[in-house]
């Protein structure tokens, strides 16, 4: 009898990972749930509290306790705003901290004279604000916070147990009033982990199907590579060689004509190494905006090449950005510029062939056409020996005639890792408030992607700032410019 092979187990994703970091457009959309939640934990606190004036033997720490309710529920919808994403731990905890406070004013404004705990606001309006945290938090964090909630809920029920009504064991109370706050707490950390590692599971499946299909035609890509570096030396390369090859002898005119060709040829090759996916991007809408009659100046400045440094999450913000920039109405398109500079070594391309698909660390699969390859690697490889000497005075002058960006603290560990630093330019006729609305999308996924955004208008020219993390160990505390 044999035993049949297991399947294998399909990747969990990172406790630490959250709804609205792993899919921002998704995030984006379930952001109308904190205002809907918060309107609810304020109707309830608002109407509970006038019903029970009976109760109440402190009417002043009773309105402090719905108006410091009232302050978390606004922290909520704040912190939920597409346009300052992402959700961070530290807003969560002075949510949930704003809420204990106000369950802790209201059992004190209500204490001898409270009748029941099922009929407190505060234990309520703490769950339904930790289940609003389940598309912005991990699951793993809500469970903790909501127990620490319902910890406190717990005691402050068993310290009330000998003035209620109902006499019975302390313990019951303790635990009707900590399922108020535990049940909604379950359910949102629930929700978050399922939706996190649905979505990680889809992902993973994607890139592992990109993969596949480049690893197929990574031959025919070679191939077509080969054919096309031919081509370019069929016309003029090959048939002077064969001219040089026939006669067996050397004038001072073909000496002169080689010196023509090798320099039209490290042309082409320093054009192919210096050119990446951003100047791909910026090709295509160049020919947009042509076809729409305009006449567009988008300059890049990439001396160091740090764009390849950059994942497809990383890649797709951007690009949708520029884009969108190109097609907004009042958009100048003279006045776009896209800067990429930052601190530690720039990617190499071998590093990050593959990293746009989740695979770092891939190598390229080099030609097989040796013939091909014996006549164009002096060239090349003289060629790409220029462009990083290029580059690297490009950026020796950028760093000499530009105050630093960023103070590292002299405390802080060394940087083993980099920090890529893009900023956009562009000049826009519109008023701020339209500007902010057609932008507030992108910003809202620049800021899940990258670790830090940062917008200046002075209008209408519009600067965004974002930063891009490289490598496996966080970089120290940066204190900004």
């Amino acid at each position: 009898m044999t035993r049949a092979t297991p399947t294998p187990r399909r990747p969990r994703a990172p406790a630490s990972a959250s709804q609205q970091r792993l899919d921002p457009i998704g995030g984006l959309a379930v952001w109308p749930l904190a205002p809907v939640v918060a309107v609810i934990v304020v109707t309830y606190a608002v109407v509970t509290t006038a019903s029970r004036l009976h109760e109440i033997q402190i009417v002043e720490v009773a309105a402090a306790a719905v108006a410091v309710l009232i302050i978390a529920a606004a922290a909520l919808v704040w912190s939920a705003r597409p346009d300052l994403a992402p959700f961070t731990r530290g807003r969560a905890i002075v949510i949930v901290a704003l809420g204990v406070t106000a369950h802790l004013l209201a059992a004190a404004s209500t204490w001898h004279l409270n009748g029941m705990i099922q009929d407190d606001f505060a234990p309520i309006g703490l769950g339904l604000l930790l289940l609003a945290l389940a598309p912005f938090r991990p699951g793993k964090e809500i469970l903790v916070l909501g127990g620490s909630v319902a910890l406190v809920v717990g005691l402050t029920a068993l310290a009330q147990s000998p003035f209620l009504d109902v006499q019975t064991l302390p313990l019951l109370f303790a635990i009707i009033a900590m399922t108020q706050v535990l049940a909604p707490t379950l359910a949102g950390a629930a929700y978050s982990r399922q939706v996190v590692n649905s979505i990680h599971r889809w992902q993973t499946d994607a890139r592992r199907a990109i993969r596949a299909r480049t690893e197929a035609s990574r031959g025919l890509l070679a191939q077509s590579v080969v054919d096309h570096r031919l081509t370019n030396l069929g016309a003029d390369v090959l048939p002077f060689l064969a001219d040089v090859l026939d006669r067996g002898s050397l004038t001072a005119a073909d000496v002169k004509r080689a010196r023509s060709l090798a320099f039209q040829v490290r042309r082409v090759l320093v054009a192919e190494v210096d050119h990446t996916w951003l100047d791909d991007l910026i090709d295509r809408e160049r020919e947009a905006l042509r076809r729409r009659g305009l006449t567009p100046l988008c300059v890049i400045a990439d001396p160091e090449r740090r764009a390849t440094g950059f994942d497809s999450d990383q890649r797709a913000a951007v690009g949708a950005l520029i884009v969108a920039l190109c097609t907004l109405r009042g958009f100048d398109p003279t006045s776009l510029v896209v800067q990429i500079d930052g601190s530690g070594a720039a990617p190499t391309d071998t590093d990050h062939i593959t990293q746009a698909f989740g695979h770092r660390g891939a190598r390229s699969t080099p030609a097989t056409d040796t013939m091909t390859m014996a006549i164009v690697t002096a060239a090349q490889a003289h060629a790409a020996a220029q462009a990083r000497a290029q580059a690297r005075a490009q950026a020796q002058v950028h760093a000499a005639t530009t105050r630093p960006r960023m103070i590292i603290d002299r405390h802080s560990s060394a940087v083993l890792g980099a920090v890529d630093t893009i900023t956009i330019q562009a000049g826009i006729s519109l008023p701020s408030i339209q500007r902010r609305r057609a932008l507030r999308p992108y910003l809202s996924v620049l800021r899940a992607v990258f670790t830090r955004v940062r917008v200046t208008s002075r209008h209408p020219l519009l600067t965004l700032e974002f930063d891009a993390e490289r490598g496996q160990t966080p970089a120290p505390r940066i204190k900004g410019s």
